[in-house]
């Protein structure tokens, strides 16, 4: 198979390998665990958010000597520290959706495969389905990897044992189910994550207003009473005032911002899903030809 599918009587020779999983799943590449489809590994997601989240902070600690390095330094670890669990989950949840990005390219590579012949009057049965089998086989390295492929090789090795066509198009229907699914619970950890997200925000705000109002009652019963101590004092009561907004802040915008970025991502997974039911229906169900009677 040469990325179209060949003639019939070149079924015989050895195929040319045009399609492997581990050049194009992101997870392989980067020498990671690979999860299934278009669902990223939970360790590769978390190795790869480590990583994302050391470059932020590596960066901003090289830049923290500068004017506007230290205000970045301060954002990422001030305020009670809560913008590092922040940064922590945000580089986590960016992770998965980047990976899930890739994981979805690298599948839907299977669509441009043609391994069944165009001619309109070839027909798949049970004398020609081992062909187009071994076929899809040769030519792509591990191909049940692949949504498309697996869902087409179970259907076809099916055919033998099933008596109507419309029991492959139920087959095809329930694997299509099936695997909408799956790419849903795919969606599991990262929504947990965003909605983290902004708790963590809150949970600065409650911090913060503790300590702005624990510093406001020292205020209220010193017996300092020049300028200089009164400021001193709503001071702490300004900086706690500070964690409790911008720990929120940060965490609405981080929410937001991967919130945005999960639709993106989950419409191309349902845009996959759907290219892969009719890419079934089109090169599957319309060439099938079930005859009982026909010897193998």
């Amino acid at each position: 198979m040469t990325g179209s599918a060949p003639p019939p009587a070149a079924w015989d020779q050895q195929p040319i390998r045009v399609l492997s999983y581990a050049s194009l799943d992101p997870e392989r590449r980067l020498g990671l665990p690979s999860g299934r489809f278009t669902t990223p590994s939970s360790s590769a997601s978390m190795v790869v958010g480590l990583a994302f989240m050391g470059v932020v902070y590596a960066t901003a600690w090289a830049v923290r000597g500068t004017g506007w390095g230290a205000v970045v330094w301060e954002y990422l670890t001030g305020f009670s520290g809560i913008p590092i669990p922040i940064m922590l989950l945000s580089c986590w949840a960016a992770a998965i959706l980047l990976l899930k990005a890739g994981k979805v390219a690298a599948q839907r590579a299977a669509l441009r495969l043609r391994f069944v012949p165009s001619d309109a009057g070839f027909t798949l049965s049970v004398r020609t389905v081992d062909r187009v089998i071994d076929s899809i086989e040769h030519g792509v390295d591990e191909p049940h990897r692949f949504l498309l492929l697996d869902r087409v090789v179970i259907a076809l090795k099916s055919i033998r044992n099933i008596g109507r066509i419309a029991d492959l198009d139920e087959m095809l229907k329930s694997a299509a189910e099936a695997d909408e699914d799956a790419m849903d619970s795919g969606y599991t950890v990262v929504r947990g994550l965003i909605w983290a997200i902004p708790v963590l925000g809150f949970i600065g705000t409650i911090i913060g207003l503790t300590e702005a109002i624990s510093g406001f009652g020292g205020v209220l019963e010193s017996s300092d009473a020049t300028m200089g101590g009164l400021t001193d004092r709503l001071t702490d009561v300004i900086a706690g005032l500070d964690t409790a907004f911008v720990t929120t802040g940060e965490g609405l915008i981080a929410a937001l911002l991967l919130h945005l970025s999960l639709t993106f991502v989950r419409r191309s997974d349902e845009r996959l899903l759907d290219d892969c039911r009719q890419y079934a229906a089109r090169n599957i169900t319309a060439h099938v030809r079930v005859a009982p009677d026909e010897p193998a």
